[in-house]
């Protein structure tokens, strides 16, 4: 019998953003949508080394957990950096879609405050069990999805939202190139990819200036477990790859951490040797940091 090949990424667990002001934000996801901050502090001189980034070390951050009690975070780090949103669009990491009850509610929650709707509500296919999903801008212009998925509305057997807002559950990350995308995360990580239909993406489109029914490749990564996706969406050949200061991480959505199988297993260029982490979210586990092929980062957390 052959063996079933490891699986890299085993579930996603960290989305962090690099923002100007780390209040704005903690206000907001807290007050707003329900987060609570579960750590906070500054960025440690080992974390720096593991992400190979020596400016970061002594930058103030804050995990925040979802009122569901998920264990999926954003971690907001604060470099004062106010480039690095969408829009405009660039290649790396590009949203944070989140599982919501419901988005039409949460439109009316949000108007007047420091988030920005940028398309939605709307069903994402035609049929009463529709995926229904709304776009927005949060306070220091980081891209957020909030979907409704209904029982038996996933083709992936995706679980709705336990809290009106609840965990990310897929990330998003665009590149000029789907066939490296999938090269890199079918290939090297041994995900599953599943290549869909291209489709359009108005609010994509419309910052592009071009032609809101232009349409896009775009792939799914599965990762194991019913829990998870990552989208991966072939951009046009001129955007340029996310900015990076000197001895810092990407700005904007900077990184993706993920629960990955053993990282003595992976055959990858690390930034960094693996190191044990002491606190949360870490709790004694081995962490490296790897670049994707659009410049995206991923932190893998293994045993």
């Amino acid at each position: 019998m052959t063996a079933r090949p490891f699986r890299a990424l085993q579930r996603i667990e960290i989305a962090t953003h690099c923002v100007p002001v780390l209040e704005d934000c903690i206000a907001a996801y807290r007050d707003l949508l329900g987060f609570r901050v579960v750590d906070e502090g500054r960025i440690s001189d080992m974390l720096s080394r593991v992400w190979d980034t020596p400016a970061m070390a002594g930058m103030r951050y804050a995990l925040l957990q979802p009122a569901s009690g998920a264990e999926v975070y954003l971690r907001f780090i604060e470099t004062g950096n106010t480039s690095g949103y969408w829009p405009p669009v660039t290649q790396g990491w590009v949203a944070t879609e989140m599982l919501a009850t419901d988005p039409d509610a949460l439109q009316l929650q949000l108007e007047g405050t420091a988030f920005r709707r940028i398309g939605g509500p709307a069903d994402l296919y035609p049929g009463p069990k529709s995926a229904r999903a709304m776009q927005m801008a949060g306070p220091a212009g980081e891209l957020m999805y909030f979907t409704r998925i209904l029982p038996g509305g996933s083709r992936f057997g995706l679980k709705g939202a336990k809290s009106f807002v609840d965990r990310p559950f897929i990330m998003v990350v665009g590149g000029d190139s789907m066939g490296r995308l999938t090269e890199f995360y079918g290939g090297k990580l041994n995900q599953r990819v599943i290549e869909s239909p291209p489709f359009t993406i108005p609010q994509m489109s419309r910052v592009l200036g071009v032609d809101l029914r232009t349409t896009y490749p775009v792939s799914l990564a599965v990762i194991p477990g019913r829990s998870f996706l990552l989208e991966l969406e072939e951009y046009p050949a001129h955007l340029q790859r996310r900015s990076r200061p000197e001895g810092q991480l990407p700005e904007g959505l900077a990184m993706v951490s993920f629960g990955s199988t053993d990282l003595e297993l992976l055959e990858l260029e690390f930034r960094a040797p693996p190191r044990a982490l002491d606190g949360a979210p870490y709790n004694g586990r081995h962490v490296a940091v790897v670049e994707g092929p659009a410049g995206e980062w991923l932190e893998l957390v293994g045993k």
